[in-house]
């Protein structure tokens, strides 16, 4: 628990000064108040011990879920809605907040606030929590006086996003334990297993068939190399993260990963939702179509429409109809682009995105829900070749040998 100095000065106008343990600064500042006193100064001197430090450490380590934030950004809305101030809703939330982390940078966003700052500048401080989606939203709803609904749409938005990102991982989690699975018994297999039976095949002085002599390499390397093999994945993993700061990277990954048969439709779909959801929030804020496209750019999650919508923003800038910009990129469906079209003509925008938005989100839940009933078969009938041609591999030096052997009784 933090430690302060501070400066009073009582009704008679007697400076007063000391130090407390306190919470957090605006608990003391409310405290002094209570009590009659005029706050002068308030320094944070340090926590009281090395545990309280490593507390807080700990505590900045929490990381920050959608969830967390999507639960914040609901109960903002409700209390501005009931009628109470920014800054008392902020320190109720703080009390509340579950998110040591989230509790922290809360408090740090309620003190800028009680400095005189805007609700969406001090957010604003803390990217890493609050993208920049969100804070233009919350200015947007400060400068139209929507604020509690501009939290509600932030709130949907990420509740939205919440429940795709946990049908993706719904559906993809079956397959990654099946594939790992498989991955750690061959891995035994080739380990322990394998190098037993190459005892076995040189004592009888055999040519061993193709399919074994195959197997055994595999074995060496997985046996010999795997300090090697681990060392280059290290390696790889190491540059593919510095490489993940350049642009050009970034969208030369997710270009191959778009081509990748059903991850590659369901990564474009998502993204392709995300840019709608968030195009239609900002403009129903009042957001203007410049500044929300700088935005959406920034927050769809996929490097080639950021870039495919970064191209399209100069055409915009210069007059252009959003949709013809749009579809010269190529990477937006032609259904897409009729209906960002017709929104144009009637004056009905962000509906028409809501509505994009809508349908490219049941199709992520079909191709889901296709791929989870296809893969399981797959998987199974994978495993069951791999598995059966390790065995048919191991045993064929051995069914040769008593081949040889039965007939060499029936010579004699």
């Amino acid at each position: 628990m933090p430690k302060f100095s501070f400066s009073v000065r009582d009704r008679s106008g007697k400076n007063i000064t000391g130090t407390v343990t306190m919470d957090s600064r605006e608990q003391l500042v409310e405290r002094l108040r209570d009590q009659g006193y005029f706050v002068n100064k308030i320094t944070e001197v340090g926590e009281n011990s090395i545990y309280e430090r490593l507390d807080k450490a700990i505590q900045r380590m929490t990381p920050i879920k959608l969830k967390d934030i999507s639960i914040f950004a609901r109960l903002m809305s409700t209390m501005i809605n009931a009628g109470l101030p920014i800054l008392r809703s902020l320190r109720i939330i703080v009390k509340q907040t579950e998110n040591p982390h989230l509790a922290e940078i809360l408090q740090e966003v309620a003190k800028m606030v009680e400095e005189g700052y805007s609700l969406s500048y001090a957010m604003g401080q803390h990217p890493k929590v609050f993208d920049s989606l969100i804070t233009s939203l919350i200015r947007a709803g400060e400068e139209s006086g929507s604020l509690d609904i501009v939290l509600q749409r932030i709130a949907k938005d990420l509740e939205r996003d919440i429940e795709i990102r946990q049908n993706v991982q719904a559906g993809i989690r079956y397959p990654i334990i099946i594939i790992s699975a498989a991955a750690i018994i061959v891995t035994l297999v080739m380990w322990f297993v394998v190098p037993q039976f190459v005892e076995i095949f040189r004592g009888m002085d055999a040519e061993l068939p193709l399919p074994t002599r195959i197997l055994i390499h595999i074995s060496n390397v997985v046996t010999h190399g795997m300090p090697f093999l681990i060392a280059i994945g290290f390696i790889l993993w190491v540059g593919a993260k510095y490489a993940s700061n350049f642009p050009v990277w970034n969208r030369w990954l997710d270009k191959l990963r778009l081509k990748v048969p059903v991850f590659g439709f369901l990564l474009r779909r998502i993204a392709l939702s995300r840019f709608a959801r968030t195009f239609a929030i900002l403009l129903k804020s009042g957001v203007p179509i410049i500044k929300s496209l700088t935005v959406v750019e920034e927050t769809v999650g996929n490097a080639v429409i950021e870039h495919a919508v970064s191209k399209a923003k100069i055409s915009i800038k210069e007059g252009e109809r959003i949709s013809y910009p749009l579809e010269e990129t190529g990477e937006f469906p032609p259904m897409g682009i009729d209906m960002i079209a017709v929104g144009e003509e009637t004056g009905s925008l962000d509906e028409m995105l809501q509505k994009i938005s809508d349908f490219y989100d049941r199709e992520v839940d079909y191709t889901i829900d296709a791929f989870t009933t296809m893969i399981e078969p797959v998987l199974i009938t994978l495993m069951g070749v791999v598995i059966g041609g390790i065995v048919i591999s191991l045993y064929m030096p051995l069914f040769s040998a008593i081949q040889n052997m039965t007939d060499s009784q029936t010579s004699h």
